[in-house]
């Protein structure tokens, strides 16, 4: 949905609101529908808002449950973890252990909490306090999961398995390359896991992409070098290098070719997960925090990027609850459902978790990127979800 704001000086010009008068709704697009009735409803002549956001930036941190992110570490997957002494003597519970949810949140996901939450944004998902984000799709893994958050709906019959097929369907991306005529470097991804390269986009080439292990090229020898090493630094899997790459990568680039659009997907929360080890999906939870706070140090110290970017912070795909299921995720382990958004941005006000909220579905993160940059994604998909209305209020 077009931000209302925008309609406004059209709106009530006399000729417009004379052809208002004879529209048939049901022969209007929706969003456009909402948008033009909020401004003749709330907008007084004359009176017109500012939207500050000329860049987004959307990450994805693969499979991160709503448990760590709104309660902290659970202390029954830590217990389950340390088996040779008693927790309370294990250096994950010294670092991380509180007695309170918030405390624990907090000490987790310092930067992002008592940071970004406090001071640039808000974040839903605390289905233990009302506010429900879920998945549309019914596979509740990786593949459909992304496709659902890029394209703005689920595709269950096309999209069922992770295998390195190209998405038959195109991307939010893909919108803004042609909306905003952006050339390739305006438009950047850059992931852990070889198969975004198949996932973001359509039509190869539209954007640029850089995912699993795959060469970087840059004229910083720091960085080349990095490029070099991530080949001989193999993790545990064959598909997904180590975050730390994608995200040097992913900021060399940002400072080098000023996209307007940046997506950064970062996979060890879920593959430290998959190999059962609590130890490393907290530790890489905590690393990711710390990336946060390099990205916004940088943005909020370059005029392109200060006060006019927006960020959008989500997961892929929830997990189990419990200690005989959390590894895992898919469409018979209910809890798998479960994601969270999080918005940080100047043009957004909300703050802090949100609660007793309308349930939210991940096939609304296409439409609610494209309004921060005040661009209607039905024109795209019709068949995509709507705008998340609490995130552009």
């Amino acid at each position: 949905m077009r931000p209302p704001w925008r309609y406004a000086e059209r709106m009530f010009q006399p000729s417009i609101l004379t052809r208002f008068s004879t529209l048939n709704p049901f022969k209007m697009n929706r969003h456009r529908l909402i948008a033009s009735m909020a401004a003749v409803l709330f907008l007084a002549p004359g009176i017109t808002a500012q939207v500050k956001t000329e860049n987004v930036i959307l990450i994805i941190l693969d499979g991160v449950r709503t448990n760590e992110v709104f309660q902290g570490v659970d202390l029954e997957l830590l217990r389950a973890h340390e088996t040779k002494k008693p927790v309370e003597e294990s250096e994950l519970y010294k670092q991380f252990w509180a007695d309170t949810a918030i405390e624990r949140r907090k000490s987790l996901m310092p930067f992002f909490w008592e940071v970004w939450m406090e001071n640039h944004g808000s974040i839903a998902g605390d289905r233990w306090n009302g506010s429900e984000v879920l998945l549309t799709n019914n596979h509740w893994f990786s593949y459909p999961g992304y496709s659902e958050i890029l394209t703005g709906q689920a595709n269950d019959e096309e999209i069922a398995s992770n295998a390195a097929v190209q998405n038959p369907y195109p991307s939010v991306m893909e919108f803004f390359a042609s909306k905003l005529e952006l050339p390739q470097s305006g438009i950047a991804s850059f992931a852990s896991w070889s198969v975004m390269d198949y996932i973001v986009e359509k039509n190869r080439g539209t954007i640029f992409s850089n995912a699993g292990y795959e060469a970087y090229e840059t004229p910083d020898p720091a960085i080349q070098l990095l490029s070099e090493l991530q080949f001989k630094t193999l993790s545990p899997w064959d598909t997904v290098r180590h975050d730390a790459y994608t995200f040097r990568f992913a900021m060399d680039y940002l400072k080098r070719h000023r996209p307007r659009v940046l997506y950064m997907a970062l996979g060890e929360t879920d593959d430290w997960g998959h190999e059962k080890r609590y130890d490393r999906v907290v530790q890489a939870i905590h690393a990711n925090d710390a990336y946060f706070r390099e990205l916004w140090e940088f943005l909020q110290s370059d005029d392109q990027y200060k006060d006019k970017t927006t960020i959008l912070l989500t997961t892929d795909h929830g997990r189990g609850d419990q200690v005989e299921d959390w590894p895992h995720h898919r469409s018979s382990i209910e809890s798998s459902k479960y994601c969270w958004i999080a918005v940080m941005g100047p043009d957004h006000k909300q703050r802090g978790s949100l609660q007793n909220i309308k349930t939210i579905g991940m096939n609304q993160i296409a439409a609610t990127l494209s309004a921060f940059l005040e661009l209607d994604y039905s024109e795209w998909n019709e068949e995509a979800g709507e705008p998340i209305s609490i995130f552009l209020k």
